[in-house]
């Protein structure tokens, strides 16, 4: 199996000769094999539901389940290390607000406060946006800095799943940001009312990612989004000032997304779920 900068591999006879090493995992449940395989200079991933204890066994990556890999294999090592510079301008701005936020000496504060501006400096370069326009979005926030909050619902009928229309031409999961008042299940609620005009009921929760380990482009904040099962008690779409339309799609025809709040393959994982009544739940 082979997606995007890894090769997988279960056997060491698989490895052919021309392929690095390091761009090589290798998949097991067993304890000895993680000791094997970095010795050999390779990556390992450790099978959880291969696997008796996670004790004393050091892996590079810890899979829960099969879909795991698929999700890891789907990210591009290369698009992140594209963007490193993002993150370390997000953790500059996180290690100035925070310092902002509890120190008390005043040449401390000063500090902390440079160091946010580098961070906003660092993020003009990059994408030439204005430092006064960098500041004022990337360094607003007071306190300490923690990820904002997306839930994203995920309704099935007939084995298609419900997306709709945005007002740009692209479809998603009906969803949005998690209100200062609102839960992840009643969050999901709301948004599906307001954006599907269905009342639901969430059911179980599928998966909660680090966006920007899974969609594009990458912000300069931290976001986790939710995934949630969600069964239809009544309602019907009606257009709304965020969506166009609504829709059932099925897996291997779904239109042109959202990528920024959707993607092809958090899809998919949303319909392996549905499928799958022992489902456990993914996280990053």
């Amino acid at each position: 199996m082979k997606r995007k900068g890894y090769r997988t591999v279960y056997s060491e006879k698989e490895i052919p000769g021309e392929i690095e090493p390091g761009r090589v995992l290798c998949i097991s449940g067993r304890a000895e094999d993680a000791s094997a395989a970095h010795t050999a200079g390779r990556k390992f991933g450790l099978a959880l539901w291969g696997c008796s204890s996670v004790r004393h066994t050091k892996a590079d990556y810890y899979f829960i389940q099969p879909f795991d890999i698929l999700n890891f294999l789907d990210t591009e090592p290369q698009e992140r290390d594209k963007h490193r510079w993002l993150s370390w301008a997000i953790e500059l701005q996180f290690i100035g607000q925070a310092g902002i936020t509890y120190s008390k000496d005043p040449f401390d504060l000063e500090r902390f406060a440079r160091i946010r501006e580098i961070a906003a400096e660092i993020l003009s370069t990059q994408t030439e946006v204005p430092f006064t326009k960098v500041k004022e979005v990337f360094c607003n926030e007071t306190g300490f800095q923690t990820p904002k909050m997306d839930t994203r619902a995920a309704i099935f009928q007939d084995g298609r799943i419900l997306l709709v229309k945005e007002r740009d031409g692209t479809w998603s999961m009906p969803g949005g940001w998690v209100d200062v008042n609102q839960s992840i299940r009643t969050n999901t609620v709301k948004e599906v009312k307001e954006e599907a005009g269905l009342c639901v009921v969430p059911s179980r929760l599928i998966a909660v990612q680090d966006r920007n380990l899974h969609n594009t482009p990458p912000y300069a904040y931290g976001i986790l989004k939710a995934f949630v099962q969600c069964e239809i008690v009544d309602g019907q779409f009606e257009e709304n000032i965020e969506t166009q339309e609504s829709r059932f799609f099925g897996p291997d025809e779904l239109p042109e997304l959202a990528e920024d709040k959707n993607t092809a393959g958090q899809i998919r994982l949303c319909f392996l779920a549905s499928q799958d009544p022992g489902w456990v739940t993914v996280f990053d």
